[in-house]
């Protein structure tokens, strides 16, 4: 059983700020450790692109992809990938 333990000053609750320094066996997550958040999730996130974006790609449904595009003119253009 876990026993919770508050801190309380003048019968107020409160947390301590701490650091990630002083919170044994917490780290940073990395795409091949779990840390703050899980490895798989790390990944993920590493995997965005930050904004402005300048393609995105889009899988057909035969599985073939497709990336979207602007021109100058700000027309939308589909290439195929490997294409």
């Amino acid at each position: 059983m876990v026993e919770w333990k508050w801190l309380k000053k003048g019968g107020v609750r409160f947390y301590p700020r701490t650091h990630l320094k002083v919170v044994d066996g917490l780290d940073v997550a990395t795409a091949d450790n779990d840390g703050l958040m899980a490895k798989a999730d790390k990944a993920k996130l590493d995997k965005l692109q930050v904004e402005p974006l300048e393609k995105l790609k889009f899988k057909s449904p035969d599985g073939s992809i497709f990336i979207l595009s602007v021109s100058n003119e700000g027309k939308p253009v589909f290439t195929k990938e490997g294409g």
